[in-house]
């Protein structure tokens, strides 16, 4: 285990386009073998041997900017959206606040804000747009 994780050490590893390259080169492998045309078999080598450069390689800028793109290019067939994985902003914790505190939109900028309940009318300022508005809760 020591050997592989000092080969690994300041490599890239895997990442999105890895995997999706490895499915690719299976569905392929696949192909080839229900087929027996030998274009799949090698488009599967092709694909494979691209896999484990990039989970060799020691250019990491490079095979980030790589993933980068392919995450953009890929985000609309992707569960969540424009924001899934590591972009996904901060969801605030409603459920578990929602017993001590209030939350509403400011009316200029509609960035989420929660007052604590029971404190009647409150000035509030937005924290974004620093609008000052009035709120009863």
């Amino acid at each position: 285990m020591g050997f592989l994780q000092r080969f690994f050490y300041g490599r890239n590893g895997s990442d999105q386009l890895n995997i999706a390259l490895l499915v690719l080169g299976l569905v392929t492998s696949f192909l080839a073998r229900f087929t027996g045309s030998s274009i799949w078999e090698i488009i599967s080598i092709a694909l494979f041997a691209l896999c484990v450069f990039r989970m060799v390689s020691r250019n990491i800028a490079r095979r980030r900017q790589e993933n980068a793109w392919f995450l953009e290019k890929t985000k609309r067939f992707r569960r969540g959206g424009a924001h899934s994985g590591a972009s996904r902003p901060p969801q605030p914790r409603v459920k578990k606040d929602r017993a001590n505190y209030v939350y509403f939109k400011c009316p200029k900028c509609k960035q989420n804000l929660r007052a604590p309940k029971g404190k009647g009318k409150v000035r509030i300022t937005c924290s974004k747009c620093q609008t000052v508005f009035e709120k009863t809760v």
